[in-house]
């Protein structure tokens, strides 16, 4: 007899609950320790199960970060809002406030999203195409500060690189450990947040 297939609720119910077991793990070991096996155990099924709903390791990674990306799109869409009505520069450091908080949060997923090299034998992940949705959303707001006239006109593309530049350094820094003993990540993400609103209106 033919098994029943699973319905559209159980599978996003299992992929889902099996991403989930992917953020637990990537709080005990890195990205590329993630294994399916241990995804599987995670959730108390047999490896094999995880073949019904991913094809590989590297699916699932990229799913997850798909999943991410939605999350901070939502979250975005509310900010822009807020931006129509308020000053950019405020929204601005918000943003900025929360995408540390959140690589603070949360270093493991913020690794796999910007600390994985491309085309790497331990995960083959494009990681340009998950900058893109990340540099699109910071390059909206920097537009409309510029046509607000808060910004100086710059190339909204280029300027989004440049705040996101300056934001991640501190950030990979201290995650590896490269941070020089007297300073901390939150001084010099304080600093790294003027030294971008600084950029963003000079020539204004």
């Amino acid at each position: 007899m033919a098994r029943p297939k699973n319905s559209p609720e159980k599978i996003t119910r299992m992929r889902n609950a099996m991403m989930d077991a992917v953020v637990d793990l990537l709080d005990e070991v890195p990205p590329e320790k993630v294994s399916i096996r241990m995804i599987a155990e995670k959730i108390g099924v047999s490896h094999m199960v995880f073949y019904t709903y991913f094809k590989d390791r590297s699916e699932i990674m990229e799913a997850l970060i798909e999943r991410q990306q939605k999350r901070i799109d939502r979250h975005f869409e509310g900010l822009m809002e807020k931006a129509k009505r308020d000053s950019v520069n405020d929204v601005l450091k918000t943003v900025l406030r929360d995408y540390a908080e959140t690589a603070h949060d949360h270093p493991k997923i913020f690794r796999l999203f910007w600390m994985t090299p491309e085309g790497s034998d331990a995960e083959k992940l494009d990681s340009i195409k998950h900058m893109e949705p990340t540099i699109r959303n910071i390059a909206e707001l920097l537009k409309m500060g510029m046509d607000k006239g808060e910004f100086a006109a710059k190339d909204p593309n280029l300027a989004a690189v440049v705040v996101l530049t300056l934001i991640n350094a501190p950030i990979i820094m201290h995650q590896c450990g490269k941070m020089p003993f007297e300073v901390t990540c939150d001084q010099l993400l304080d600093e790294v947040v003027v030294s971008v609103l600084s950029y963003l209106v000079e020539g204004l």
